[in-house]
Formats: structure tokens, sequence, C-alpha cells
């Protein structure tokens, strides 16, 4: 099998080599941390706020399982939540705060759970093919977090009966479209099932989508 690995390319933007059909986020995980270690990035000169700032960073299911250390009931009461038409948004930190799992130096403390948001992102110019791994794998993790929140509130004694009907409803709508949701590693998910046809919730384009079928299948 060929290794996935993160390379500069001749437009010294970050690309990827070696991806296939049988690539998982996983590999795709370690080729990013394998590509900081070679190539550090200047964090501690840095005038951006990456960690540092008030934004907000997805949650997705695999991470809120290893926070938990599998009780998600002790972390999800504490993920901020909006809640629209049709709209379910969890989030590790809102903006208003700082990441709660950063120490004084700002150095996260839960580097090896941190969520897929957290390990995708780079601050330095990417290749097409990086972004639409980027957006589409932390999309589904985070889509299939959204089923998890569900689940919660499904079996929460406290939730009005009103309130049941619509969230299994809801439920089961992003169930039928998820790849990850159920999966307690992301070793088990492949790339190409996060990179798919559903618009949607994959934040990729169908122009994406075909570029990136090119790729794997050269």
């Amino acid at each position: 099998m060929v290794k996935l690995k993160l390379f500069f390319n001749k437009e010294n933007e970050v690309d990827i080599s070696g991806l296939s059909n049988r690539s998982t986020v996983q590999e795709f995980f370690d080729a990013v941390d394998e590509f900081l270690l070679e190539n550090p990035l200047p964090c501690g000169t840095c005038k951006q706020h990456c960690c540092k700032g008030r934004f907000k960073i997805n949650m997705d299911s695999v991470s809120a399982k290893k926070l938990s250390k599998g009780k998600l009931e002790r972390i999800i009461p504490k993920l901020f939540v909006d809640v629209g038409q049709n709209k379910l948004e969890i989030f590790l930190l809102a903006g208003k705060k700082k990441c709660r799992h950063l120490d004084g130096l700002s150095r996260c403390l839960v580097y090896n759970e941190r969520p897929a948001s957290c390990r995708t992102y780079i601050c330095i110019p990417q290749s097409p093919c990086y972004k639409i791994l980027d957006a589409a794998i932390v999309a589904e993790m985070h889509h299939a977090m959204r089923a998890v929140y569900l689940d919660a509130v499904i079996n929460d004694p406290a939730t009005p009966p009103a309130a049941i009907e619509p969230a299994k409803t809801l439920r089961e709508e992003i169930i039928s479209a998820s790849t990850a949701y159920g999966c307690n590693n992301y070793s088990e998910i492949l790339i190409k099932d996060c990179v798919k046809a559903d618009f949607v919730h994959s934040n990729v384009s169908p122009e994406e989508v075909r570029l990136f079928h090119e790729i794997i299948n050269r």
C-alpha cells in the first residue's frame, strides 16, 4: 500500500500523494502530523491567532468519544449548540470564548484527541486536493456529531415530549447521509466516502468531487 504523504508542490502549496480508494481519514491525519514534524510552523513568532484566538471549532463524533472517554453525556452538555430551522451546529467552543483545552501558553492539552477541524488545519497555502479533503472530512465528521447529539436529546428524560419526534426525524435524515456515524476511530472511515455527491453536507462542489476521483484514479 502506498503511504499518504504531504509535500510542497511546484506552486509551493501543501499537496498530498498516495491517495487511493482505500485511504482512510486516519492515514490523512497521520500524514499531516508527519509533515508538521518535518516542516514545523513558526507558531512562536506568528501574528495569527490559530489556537489563541476566539473562533468556532467544529466538534466531531470520534473526538467527542475520546475526550469523554466513551461517556458522551459528560461532554455534550458542554458543547455550544445552535438550533434553527432544520439546523444543528455543535462546537467545541463558541466564538466568544477561548478553547477550554489550552494551557496558559496556548498549547493544546488534548492534542491526540483533538477534533478533525484542528487536525486538518494548516496555515500555509494548500493545493486544491488538500482543500477538498480538508472541507469534506471536517464536514462529514461534524455531520455525524449532529446525530450523536440528537441521540442524547432523544434519550434525555428532560427533553419535552413534543421535541422527540422532530429530533428523531432529523437524526434519521443525518444518519442516512452519514459515513462516520457509529465509528469509533478515524481508521474506520474512508476518505472517498467523505468526498461524496452529498453536496449539502460534504462542503465540496460537484466539480471538486470529480477532481478528487480523477486524482485517486490516476
